[in-house]
């Protein structure tokens, strides 16, 4: 087994902690691609793997920032796009520091954009730690799935 077709399996073997939209329902390649050029660099491959099939959603109750279609809503909340520019414009997080998901138990989780490995993955950084948490996006979804199935 892959480690799509594995994520695919955890994703479904606990939905209750993993709330995605239906495999296959995700986000077309044209939004990921203008919020790509928006955020001034690509997202990691696992990443877009699964914008295109579950689009976005929470684990454990915790968002997961994802691309929304429609970028110009007022209040989007979850939008990485979005949520990049906050962070940056307040001096949060450096422009390099793409943040994907706040926790309430563990802090902010964001893509570190200076280390992109050969397989187009940026590692995983707790800004709470300043330490790796996962070493792609994948290993990250895992982590916090398996955090929360106990």
């Amino acid at each position: 087994m892959d480690r799509y077709e594995a994520t695919i399996a955890l994703i479904s073997a606990h939905p209750g902690i993993a709330q995605f939209a239906d495999f296959g329902h995700g986000t077309p390649d044209r939004r990921i691609q203008e919020a790509e050029q928006e955020i001034g660099f690509s997202l990691p491959a696992s990443y877009k793997w699964w914008l295109r099939h579950y689009g976005g959603g929470e684990v454990g109750g915790e968002e997961i920032y994802s691309v929304y279609e429609d970028a110009s809503n007022p209040a989007p909340g979850g939008d990485i796009v979005y949520m990049h520019r906050m962070h940056c414009n307040s001096g949060a997080h450096l422009e390099h520091q793409l943040v994907i998901c706040h926790s309430d138990i563990d802090g902010v989780f964001y893509f570190d954009a200076t280390a992109l490995d050969e397989d187009g993955e940026y590692p995983v950084a707790s800004a709470a730690t300043g330490r790796r948490y996962a070493s792609n996006f994948l290993e990250f979804l895992s982590k916090r799935i398996k955090l929360f199935a106990g």
